[in-house]
């Protein structure tokens, strides 16, 4: 069945939100913030079907209002025309789209709102419709009507809007409370979904009342905080979302008892949570006042995110099967988020190492330092119980190299090949000379070399003649030694 929501915030630079990143968020582009100089891509989103800037109905086409439908333009001049340090910058209405509309009749409901919205306060509204993301829940289609909290005009950004003003300024121009312009807001929504409905032949309607201004008796659902809600949906029930759920049922039990018993048990939790907030207030007065998120450096932000992580982590280890439910949560969104791009995540990984090889390389000396017993067990009995196949992979490398080898040319010959050629070449060429022959021949040429004058000695072998340079003064004309080596011994 068709559900009513419509909720309306604001984009504030106090609250560290910026225009420039939620618009490139919501319409899944990129998107430079000129003020600070960060570049916001979210180009990879895949849920965005429609997406366009809404001007009121007698701007809209003009080619001076141009350069409002470049994004990067219009919001860089939102946050330029913010000068205060918590300067809202846009206000965002967010939508239920009801899913028995076919893709063309929520552009055509989401439209007419924005539509109205910019003839109403004379502003644009950035419109972009989401759908379900894989594995969220496949009702969920909605839509981000971003709206500038300043008019816009041919000349640029100008003055508030009119929902913008604060009490004063609206008693000063006869307008009511802003209060009551929500309310006309919230019934417009329905009216136009209920119109949409009906067009499009569906016996389903919506309502912006609360059940007791229906006339229901059942009591709403309790409402879960986002932050509480997103992080159950990833990682499981969470302690306050179970606070909240059992005073919800405290609260049903209260109610069948009848009586006065209900509220009763409304006004008890109202104390406990009043309490529970002013010693919250109270704690956190009491500790140093932190700087203003706007006036940190990048540097800055990120070690109070890593402190405010320590902190987070140091509360979920205290559970461990919740600890290891949201370990796996964590590896399966990982290995899905690899499998889309895993150049992206190789990349990253070899910048990070460039720029850190010092540190890395530090962390894992020190890790196996202190590990080492633990890391040589487990290398142990990975070989223990891996011996068979690390034996049988190394045969086979064995065998493969071995038949890849270039066979010789020519087979070496057995010992008994060799006796046989010896005895062939003693047949041929008869008998050589003995011992004694061979020493009588050697001491005869050596007497034959010497010389009558002692003072001469015949060259040696090892000693070349042709080496020795010839008498010059020129050392570029003296004879080089000639090497003339027996290639074929």
């Amino acid at each position: 069945m068709a559900t009513y929501f419509l909720r309306s915030s604001h984009i504030s630079r106090g609250k560290g939100s910026l225009a420039t990143r939620a618009a490139a968020y919501r319409s899944g582009e990129r998107i430079k913030d000129d003020r600070t100089g960060a570049i916001y891509d979210y180009t990879d989103r895949r849920d965005v079907t429609y997406k366009e800037v809404v001007l009121p109905s007698d701007l809209a086409g003009r080619a001076d209002m141009a350069w409002s439908q470049d994004r990067a333009i219009l919001w860089n001049a939102m946050e330029y025309a913010g000068t205060r340090h918590n300067s809202r910058v846009a206000r965002e209405w967010l939508v239920l789209v009801p899913q028995e509309l076919a893709p063309d009749q929520r552009v055509a409901l989401v439209r007419t709102f924005a539509t109205e919205l910019a003839n109403k306060y004379r502003c644009a509204v950035d419109v972009a419709i989401h759908e379900p993301r894989p594995g969220a829940d496949r009702r969920n289609h909605h839509a981000h009507l971003l709206m500038t909290t300043r008019e816009v005009s041919p000349e640029g950004v100008g003055a508030r809007t009119r929902l913008e003003l604060g009490g004063r300024e609206r008693h000063q121009r006869g307008l009511g409370p802003s209060r009551e312009e929500y309310v006309d807001l919230r019934a417009r929504w329905a009216e136009v979904t209920n119109d949409s409905l009906h067009r499009a032949g569906l016996n389903l309607r919506v309502d912006h009342r609360s059940l007791a201004e229906q006339g229901l008796q059942r009591s709403p659902r309790p409402p879960i905080p986002d932050k509480v809600f997103f992080a159950e949906r990833k990682y499981g029930p969470s302690q306050a979302g179970d606070e909240i759920r059992a005073r919800h049922r405290e609260r049903m039990d209260a109610r069948q008892k009848g009586g006065a018993e209900e509220a009763r048990v409304v006004e008890r939790q109202r104390r406990q949570l009043k309490s529970r907030a002013v010693d919250d207030f109270k704690r956190k007065d009491a500790q140093p006042k932190r700087p203003s998120w706007t006036t940190l450096t990048k540097s800055q932000r990120n070690e109070v995110r890593r402190r405010q992580y320590v902190a987070r982590r140091e509360i979920e280890r205290q559970d461990p099967v919740r600890e290891a439910r949201r370990r796996e949560l964590a590896r399966q969104q990982f290995r899905k988020s690899y499998a889309k791009d895993p150049e992206r995540y190789r990349q990253q990984r070899r910048n990070y190492r460039a720029g850190h090889t010092e540190e890395i390389n530090r962390n894992q000396r020190e890790y196996r330092r202190i590990h080492s017993n633990e890391l040589n067990r487990i290398r142990r009995e990975y070989r223990r119980s891996h011996a068979a196949e690390e034996n049988r992979k190394q045969r086979e490398y064995r065998h493969q190299t071995e038949q890849q080898r270039t066979p010789s040319k020519e087979p070496t010959p057995t010992a008994l090949d060799s006796a046989k050629a010896w005895l062939e070449y003693r047949q041929s060429q008869g008998p050589g000379p003995t011992a004694e022959d061979s020493a009588r021949a050697w001491l005869a040429a050596r007497n034959a070399q010497q010389f009558s004058d002692p003072a001469q000695t015949v060259p040696t072998p090892d000693h070349d003649p042709r080496s020795e340079p010839a008498a010059s003064d020129d050392a570029d004309e003296r004879p080089r030694p000639t090497l003339d080596y027996d290639l074929e011994l």
